[in-house]
């Protein structure tokens, strides 16, 4: 496309006079998408008209479609191309980059998370064990442009609020001193996703098939298999294992129990061979499953208020932080009730088909519930809420009240939705 060119171009000739330093490409990127805003020039179903009605287009840099619904390269020059990304219900993981530019966003809006990573542990350059920390959360609205730094200086997640998004990207092709390109695994996780050993591949591979099947030696040579493997197989092994014996069909197969059973003896095996590292593991895969679990309620969801309320309980570990967020963008209403109304309303949408009691799958969303969120998000502590509980039914304050209230406040506590808000973990520290 003709703008796309012109934007091109005008990089390439002040990178020239740069005598194309990476380090002053992200700063000449970002200029330059300020000079000419995407979102002030180019509709983004422009790009999709004209793909659908060209005869030849630039040389394309993810043909499969790995990263966007889809890709599309609109410029591609020597050192650089600049790139299209739709997205519908896109979340990035948390990575870093190996390459350097900046992005603009050219229709929607997003939740843009900003961590930093604090290594305690390099098993190896693939894989290393330290703390993540969230430094700042921001809402990214159409017009906006962000660099984009090499390695561990920009470690960031995406998380888009507005089906379709669509976001611009000047990048080189690669940084060959940021590598590798790592993603992070909340809470204590760098790992290398582009690495591949051809043997450990086929292994796990080959452990797929045996647990898929089920083959009735699976469990042993898995567990045979994991008294001999390095951390980050091991870890592999296990994220595989939980994957499948927490799935309906080995549940139908083995028994809830079995199943279990079976997981907790690899597990055993695992903490014999590499000590307590091994018990960081189980934290990261409750993580990966709250994700899961938000990220496919925000697929069922259109209301961008809604999917807003979502993104952050994926994004936002801790509840002033939230609230600030939602003050960001309603700033006309109080936060708490903000939040009170979208959970009303979410508690009252059914999916169709679905036997799940409403789209947030909680089965007990009545007023008491909510009442007891409510406080949380104020936060007051238990005894306070059992006391304006006790209040708010005009009743005298009662053991029985007390445990009541106690009830919720662990279920809302420990739920998938929430606990991000009310907990903390340090299991490092510990």
């Amino acid at each position: 496309m003709k703008f796309f060119t012109e934007l091109g171009s005008l990089i390439e000739r002040r990178w020239r006079e740069c005598n194309y330093s990476e380090e002053a490409f992200p700063r000449l990127a970002e200029q330059a998408l300020q000079e000419m805003p995407p979102h002030k020039n180019v509709d983004a179903w422009d790009t999709i008209r004209w793909l659908l009605t060209a005869t030849d287009i630039p040389q394309q840099q993810d043909v499969p479609g790995k990263f966007g619904n889809p890709p599309i390269t609109l410029y591609s020059g020597p050192r650089f191309h600049i790139d299209i990304y739709f997205w519908l219900d896109g979340t990035t993981s948390i990575h870093q980059h190996a390459f350097c530019g900046a992005f603009h966003v050219l229709m929607g809006s997003s939740i843009h998370s900003h961590y930093s990573f604090h290594p305690q542990q390099f098993l190896n350059e693939h894989f290393a064990v330290g703390e993540m920390v969230l430094e700042k959360v921001e809402l990214l609205e159409q017009g906006q442009t962000q660099r984009i730094s090499p390695g561990k200086a920009y470690i960031h997640s995406l998380f888009h609020l507005d089906r379709p998004s669509a976001t611009i990207c000047v990048r080189t092709y690669h940084t060959t001193t940021e590598s590798p390109q790592y993603n992070y695994l909340k809470p204590y996780f760098a790992n290398d996703p582009f690495y591949q050993d051809v043997l450990t591949t086929k292994q796990l591979q080959s452990v797929s098939l045996l647990l898929r099947m089920p083959h009735p030696q699976a469990v042993e040579m898995l567990d045979d298999l994991l008294s001999r493997a390095d951390f980050q197989m091991t870890f592999n092994l296990l994220d595989m294992a939980w994957g499948h014996f927490n799935h309906n069909t080995l549940e139908n197969t083995f028994g809830l129990a079995t199943g279990k059973e079976q997981y907790q003896r690899l597990f055993e095996t695992a903490r014999r061979r590499h000590g307590q590292l091994v018990d960081l593991i189980p934290p990261v895969f409750e993580e990966v499953r709250r994700q899961n679990n938000v990220i496919h309620r925000r697929g069922q969801i259109t209301s961008p208020e809604h999917r807003f309320f979502l993104a952050l309980l994926l994004n936002v570990p801790d509840r002033q932080r939230m609230l600030d967020m939602v003050r960001q963008k309603f700033p006309a209403s109080d936060p708490v009730d903000t939040v009170m109304e979208w959970m009303e309303e979410l508690a009252l949408t059914k999916v169709w088909g679905s036997s799940e009691p409403n789209v947030l799958g909680i089965a007990d969303c009545d007023d008491d519930y909510l009442f007891v969120l409510r406080c949380l998000l104020e936060g007051k502590s238990k005894a306070e809420t059992s006391q304006l509980y006790a209040t708010e039914l005009g009743e005298e304050f009662t053991t029985t009240l007390s445990e009541k209230v106690a009830e919720l406040y662990q279920s809302i506590t420990t739920s998938s939705l929430f606990s991000s808000l009310f907990s903390q973990r340090n299991a490092l520290a510990a």
